[in-house]
């Protein structure tokens, strides 16, 4: 286990996050850059596989953020202990890696280490640090610079940067409301850095023939025709996402072809998502010589994990449904401004439509004569109604 509590650590993330489990730093000696650090907490080493926390922990799948509750994926206890915190020392797997001039990566190790992080910062802290750019956390500027070189060469390699606008449904003292965020540096490179620690984790997996679980994707089409061709769209992003195939889970290394990576593992949230922390067991067996998972193991776990998703994004729907409900119909406005993306079964009235004032992209049962998408905005009204979708007008 290597001790890297020296090292400047940052923890980026939301304000009010109930998992805490990465962090970044930089190794520079004699003032050069050696090394960027990726730290993933380490909950693998306080359960083994097939214990009652493991088997919960497989069952639930994933956490359950739910708009006016919180379910987690794992005990309460084990949280407490791996969750990374400002000047708490943390067991963690953590990744050094070291890039040529073009981004790409000429080296990188995979360790067990400790770490203490100096600075647990939100977003919003982080985007003020990069835009002044104080000598004081000139750590967290090279760090900047180095991930947007890795973002530059993964395009080169055929990455695809969607760039989409968020929203989020919030219920405070009984009252809904609907959040628009954009992707701000902070968000970008912090995504950057869980890419490249998949990315390393399934080369490290792969080259010590461990079984794994890859994501593959395939890109189905000439993306950028699409969004030359929907150039002057508000959602050409939203419209390219209907041509690019679909993401899935397998045993057998292959491209994700949106990442431009040659193999890629989710690795980076082992104390929200079950197959994130099967991975990370992996890595922990392999440093510590202890039997690895097989790949039959891992193959079943995965058709576990999919039918335990379904029924997790099915909580997730009507509850949405439920709070989207809620609001529309407490808003009462005269009109909602919508633009239709497609039809998804157009005999029963179901389209996907975005919501320009909310960054709201959802299925609603639209009643309007269109066959096709045509960039243009409706001004609908809502309809309550007891279908399970919400329903609206032009």
């Amino acid at each position: 286990m290597k001790d890297l509590t020296n090292l400047k650590t940052y923890i980026i993330d939301s304000e009010d996050p109930h998992e805490v489990d990465d962090a970044i730093s930089l190794e520079i000696k004699e003032r050069k850059i050696k090394k960027l650090w990726i730290h993933i907490s380490n909950p693998c080493k306080l359960f083994l596989h097939d214990s009652n926390i493991d088997l919960d922990a497989r069952r639930k799948n994933s956490s359950l953020y739910l708009i006016d509750q919180y379910v987690p994926m794992l005990p309460k206890e084990i949280l407490e202990k791996s969750n990374l915190a400002q000047n708490k020392k943390s067991e963690t797997i953590s990744a050094g890696i070291e890039f040529k001039n073009d981004g790409s990566i000429n080296n990188y190790e995979i360790i067990e280490a400790i770490i203490k992080p100096k600075y647990q910062l939100t977003y919003e802290d982080a985007n003020e640090i990069l835009e002044l750019e104080p000598k004081e956390e000139i750590e967290l500027v090279e760090i900047k610079n180095l991930l947007e070189k890795s973002i530059a060469f993964r395009k080169k390699q055929g990455a695809i940067n969607i760039e989409s606008h968020n929203s989020k449904i919030e219920l405070y003292k009984n009252k809904i409301s609907i959040t628009k965020f954009d992707n701000t540096i902070s968000h970008i490179i912090v995504a950057e850095a869980m890419i490249l620690m998949g990315y390393v984790t399934s080369l490290f997996l792969n080259k010590n023939n461990l079984g794994a679980i890859y994501r593959i994707q395939k890109i189905n089409c000439n993306p950028y025709e699409i969004l030359n061709k929907y150039k002057d769209s508000e959602i050409k992003f939203i419209i390219l996402k209907q041509y690019i195939g679909k993401s899935y889970f397998t045993v057998k290394p292959g491209k994700h072809d949106s990442l431009g990576l040659t193999t890629y593992v989710q690795c980076t949230s082992p104390l929200r998502r079950y197959l994130d922390l099967i991975i990370q067991r992996q890595v922990y067996n392999k440093i510590n010589d202890y039997k690895p998972l097989s790949i039959n193991s891992i193959s079943g776990i995965i058709d576990y994990s999919k039918n335990r998703q379904l029924e997790n994004n099915h909580l997730i729907k009507n509850d949405k449904f439920k709070y989207l409900s809620l609001f529309f119909k407490n808003e009462n406005k005269s009109f909602y401004k919508i633009i239709f993306v497609k039809w998804i079964n157009q005999k029963r009235n179901i389209a996907l439509v975005y919501f320009p004032e909310y960054s709201l992209e959802i299925l609603i049962t639209f009643y309007v004569s269109i066959e096709i998408y045509n960039n243009k905005i409706y001004n609908v009204k809502y309809s309550i109604s007891d279908n399970n979708l919400l329903e609206f007008i032009y």
